[in-house]
């Protein structure tokens, strides 16, 4: 048996995880079978940074020689052979797992395109159809005619630690024959045997041939907007994934359901003409129907970068690029900010203490309602030092669950300014608010629901809502001629956020507190 051809020179992260700071390595693609998680992890038993740094030597060691040992039991002839069949596109782990090695082969690689000189595509019935044939191999020799199968030369050192029948084997049923594929497809048309006689490359386990018609290959808009959907999951909110499907949805009722290559501009403009003027008489909002617009795009552009069960993509060009809606959907309506009567008169009102918190958080730090609305007591921590409002999913080097805000530059430490500290009172557990959270986990709807009465109680205007907290805070920033924009921007979730929880690189909380007491609030007096 001969080493493996791997070295393992990798790199380290030290990381604080449950109050200890942690070594980690990522486990090369060739280990992983050997362990569950992508990374090794080392704890080096303390808190502290700078007694942590001494110790990662010996913890990196520690890693590396786990590793090591993994990989004394790797077969040198699978590893030898690996970079071939991955690029083939075969999980080469799985002879680990399994004891075989799996590989769908299309196209002109086939054994059956090699022999018959049929080439990538067949007549059947009428219907172009695609050669694909499902290899495997659970023996050195079928893994060895897959390699030389696929027209690869089989390394020559890799027989040197297999027996000697095994070697023989291998030797004989790789041996070129030096037949030209044509030949051999013209033997095959009149005597199949003397051509699978005189092709001795072709893996036994390749013989039974499956075809698809590229009919089968363009998926409908309803079949491929599941895909889609379930793709972007796990990178999407609940409020990205719920707009998601409405979109999609809308799209199907309005312009029905075809392969995606039939669809073009007319239908995306008869989606925003239903909108602009629906069954109900309903004129959608501008915004609202270029979102609508926009994410059902945004499925057809995943095609575009998307490749099928044959290896290729699945739409060339897609019909909704340059795409001009502006003609469609009521104009934006802008909030107008309160004036410093209406706030005067807004908290002058018998508010609840819950109510009353919740109204002065928006007016003294810029929070979005539901961000300040779905509140914990868990999230009310101190961070640097200073009390804050904690958006963000790590706190204090614990993963929590995943805070819900609008997007990743809305995760952020917003310090809790000292003119609304007493009306927090005694900390408690759970969540701060009590608004029923609908069923994209959100809580705005009851939220404003429950609080826009005391707006409606001291003025009208229809432009003056909740969000004209968020509003008038901006512009109370601006009153003060504050010249420190980004520091602004961190505060109010227009940045690139605290992406990070604890390690995050934005401005500190002594600056964003120092902008938040500046600002004037007499209305909470």
């Amino acid at each position: 048996m001969f080493p493996t051809k791997h070295k393992l020179s990798l790199p380290y992260t030290l990381h604080k995880k449950k109050g200890k700071q942690y070594v980690s390595v990522n486990i090369p693609h060739h280990l992983r079978h050997f362990y569950g998680e992508p990374q090794l992890k080392r704890s080096t038993g303390t808190n502290d940074k700078a007694v942590a740094s001494e110790r990662v030597a010996e913890k990196y060691r520690e890693i590396i020689k786990v590793l090591e040992n993994w990989e004394t039991q790797l077969d040198p002839f699978v590893e030898g052979i690996r970079d071939i069949l991955q690029h083939e596109g075969a999980d080469v782990n799985e002879w680990y797992r399994s004891g075989q090695i799996k590989l769908v082969v299309r196209g002109d690689k086939t054994a059956a395109a090699r022999m018959t000189g049929s080439g990538i595509t067949v007549d059947v019935e009428g219907k172009l159809a695609t050669l694909v044939e499902n290899w495997s191999g659970k023996t050195y020799l079928e893994l060895a005619g897959m390699v030389t199968g696929l027209g690869y030369s089989l390394p020559q050192a890799l027989l040197s630690g297999l027996s000697q029948n095994d070697q023989s084997a291998i030797m004989k049923a790789t041996k070129p024959v030096g037949i030209p594929p044509s030949v051999i497809g013209k033997a095959y048309q009149t005597d199949p045997q003397l051509a699978e006689a005189m092709f001795k490359n072709a893996p036994a386990t390749t013989q039974h041939v499956k075809l698809q018609t590229a009919k089968t290959l363009m998926p409908t808009f309803s079949k491929w907007a599941e895909r889609y959907k379930v793709d972007k999951a796990t990178k999407d909110s609940a409020d990205v994934r719920h707009k998601r499907e409405k979109s999609c949805a809308m799209f199907l009722k309005v312009c029905g359901d075809f392969p995606l290559n039939e669809y073009d501009k007319v239908h995306m403009i008869d989606m925003a003409r239903y909108m602009d003027d629906d069954e109900n008489g309903k004129q959608w909002a501008h915004k609202t129907i270029k979102n609508y617009v926009s994410y059902t795009k945004q499925a057809f552009d995943y095609a575009e970068v998307t490749r099928n069960e044959l290896g290729k993509i699945i739409l060339n060009t897609h019909p909704f690029h340059n795409l001009k809606l502006g003609e469609f959907g009521a104009p934006a309506k802008p909030y107008i900010s309160f004036n410093s009567n209406e706030l005067h008169s807004i908290f002058a009102q018998v508010l609840p203490p819950l109510d009353r918190l919740l109204l002065a958080i928006l007016v003294t730090t810029g929070m979005r309602l539901d961000e300040a609305s779905l509140m914990t007591w868990g999230r009310v921590i101190k961070h640097e030092g200073t009390l804050c409002f904690a958006l963000v999913d790590q706190i204090n080097g614990d993963n929590q669950e995943q805070v819900l805000v609008k997007n990743t530059g809305s995760k952020r430490f917003i310090p809790i300014p000292e003119v609304i500290k007493p009306l927090l009172g005694n900390f408690g557990v759970g969540r701060i608010f009590s608004h029923r959270i609908d069923k994209e986990g959100k809580s705005e709807a009851a939220a404003s629901d429950a609080l826009m009465p005391y707006i409606r109680r001291v003025c009208a205007h229809p432009q003056k809502v909740l969000h004209s907290f968020r509003h008038t805070f901006i512009d109370l920033t601006r009153e003060m001629d504050i010249t420190d924009v980004e520091t602004r921007k961190f505060i109010t979730g227009h940045s690139f956020g605290d992406e990070g929880g604890e390690y995050g690189s934005g401005p500190s909380m002594g600056k964003r507190l120092a902008i938040l007491n500046g600002l004037k609030h007499p209305w909470l007096a």
